[in-house]
């Protein structure tokens, strides 16, 4: 375990100075706890490499900067503990979690399992009104072109197929595994420029897959998925295992 995050151009960790304390933006505290914003601000900060893999999450100097107390930065941290991009070691307390090819591996017999599953449950007329709604709101992100929101759009069309099997238990547990799959998928985008040019893979791919599970062929709506599951997970472990 352990693979280093990579080097990658236009990624915020990629011009961090070391040593360099990264900026904490102040919250205002609104209709979720200050615990859920807390873990939503650090969730962000992880995601875009502001936050690098290894990196302490000190309680006292987050709670100084946030404004808030530091029982409700320890609760933050705990939420993200729960999505594994967070993990407390001997001596240090709570880390960044570095990405790893174990991990990744794991996410993806996770995601295959979960999604191929869905994929052979054939949609009704308004669950397929619900992917469409997902990949239309892919599309309108797609032309934004920020790898964090596209990354986001990706997973919400992915979560509406694993919906699909009609339990909220699973909704909340996958709501979980896309969130420490967020990470990878935004090595995937900066390192691939994927985000740059979306119309390129991203949009067909996801166009066929949405094709796939409104044909009412179950078996090929669970190649689609499978094929497209394998594809990425091929090319992030690529990438770690070259880092």
């Amino acid at each position: 375990m352990g693979a280093q995050t990579p080097e990658v151009t236009g990624h915020p960790q990629a011009n961090r100075r070391a040593g360099a304390a990264p900026a904490v933006p102040g919250l205002a505290l609104t209709r979720v706890s200050a615990a859920e914003q807390v873990a939503e601000l650090l969730t962000t900060q992880i995601l875009e490499g502001v936050l690098g893999a290894g990196e302490r999450l000190r309680e006292s100097a987050l709670a100084t900067q946030l404004g808030i107390s530091r029982n409700s930065v320890r609760e933050g941290i705990r939420l993200l503990e729960q999505s594994r991009l967070v993990r407390y070691e001997m001596h240090r307390g709570a880390v960044v979690a570095t990405p790893s090819v174990e991990e990744l591996d794991d996410l993806y017999v996770t995601r295959k399992r979960l999604e191929g599953a869905a994929a052979a449950v054939t949609p009704d007329a308004e669950q397929l009104a619900a992917l469409h709604r997902a990949f239309d709101h892919f599309i309108v992100v797609a032309e934004r072109g920020q790898a964090r929101e596209i990354v986001a759009a990706d997973l919400a069309f992915h979560a509406e197929m694993v919906s699909l099997l009609g339990s909220r238990r699973i909704d909340e547990f996958y709501a979980g595994v896309s969130t420490e799959m967020g990470y990878y998928l935004m090595l995937l985008s900066y390192v691939d420029h994927e985000h740059e040019r979306p119309w390129e893979t991203l949009v067909p791919h996801h166009r066929e897959l949405l094709d796939a599970l409104g044909s009412g062929r179950p078996e090929v709506a669970r190649a689609a998925i499978e094929q497209h599951l394998d594809e990425n997970h091929a090319r992030i472990r690529q990438i770690l295992l070259d880092a």
